[in-house]
């Protein structure tokens, strides 16, 4: 991995030598990111004017279903108009589980001002770390997740991974006969992940490797439910 430091538009060429293509992805309305895969010619060619991204993901749902009261940076009188997606160079990484792809994230700009998207939850964060900045201060966080999980069911042709399969089981049957990832109730184990350890292990080093590092990885009480913590960051 490059060092954050030396990524420019200048060294990006050299950094992504490797690379035919270019995973991007920015924040919704609800939280959640939207993106999609760019040749690298196209990712080099916008790296530092940014590119048309549709307005639309701050005028739907996670279904895609349009609200019924429409926001002024996304409409219908506007067409759902492009904004101004410009990478952040400092966000790159590369998915462990999507064979190293480079990945950036995303910020969002007027496209008439060029000043940072109102709605854009990244850019408020950016907002709200510059006014710290401004009282000699810097923001610290960190997340604590609490979570069910299942086993997948096999798919027809038997792969599991990376397959629709869970989707197709949920339509035909309730979602309490998924079957859970451990049983029973027994939180802080250190024995119940080793029935599972290549996910248990593999969890905890692909966060490493995508830089979103763990601080602590453990069951919690309750049938398949595991907890989850990120290390402190800026």
């Amino acid at each position: 991995m490059a060092n954050l430091l030396d990524i420019t538009v200048e060294t990006l060429p050299q950094i992504l030598s490797d690379d035919s293509a270019v995973k991007v992805a920015g924040i919704d309305i609800d939280g959640i990111l939207r993106g999609k895969l760019m040749s690298k010619a196209k990712f080099l060619s916008i790296a530092a004017s940014g590119f048309g991204f549709c307005s639309v993901i701050f005028g739907w749902d996670m279904h895609d279903q349009t609200y019924f009261k429409e926001l002024g940076i996304s409409n219908k009188e506007n067409g759902y108009r492009d904004i101004i997606a410009t990478p952040d160079l400092q966000s790159f990484r590369r998915i462990p589980w999507e064979n190293n792809v480079p990945f950036f994230l995303v910020s969002f700009l007027d496209p008439d001002t060029g000043e940072s998207l109102s709605v854009c939850p990244r850019s408020l964060l950016g907002r709200a770390a510059a006014r710290l900045a401004e009282k000699g201060c810097r923001a610290l966080a960190g997340a604590e997740y609490e979570f069910y999980q299942f086993r997948a069911p096999p798919a027809n042709d038997g792969r599991e991974r990376n397959s629709s399969s869970t989707a197709s089981y949920l339509k035909k049957n309730p979602v309490d006969t998924l079957p859970s990832l451990t049983e029973g109730m027994f939180g802080y184990s250190i024995t119940r992940p080793v029935h599972n350890q290549e996910y248990y292990y593999g969890m905890f080093d692909a966060c490493q490797r995508f830089r979103c590092p763990l601080e602590g990885w453990h069951t919690e009480s309750g049938p398949g439910v595991f907890e989850a913590v990120s290390l402190q960051q800026t």
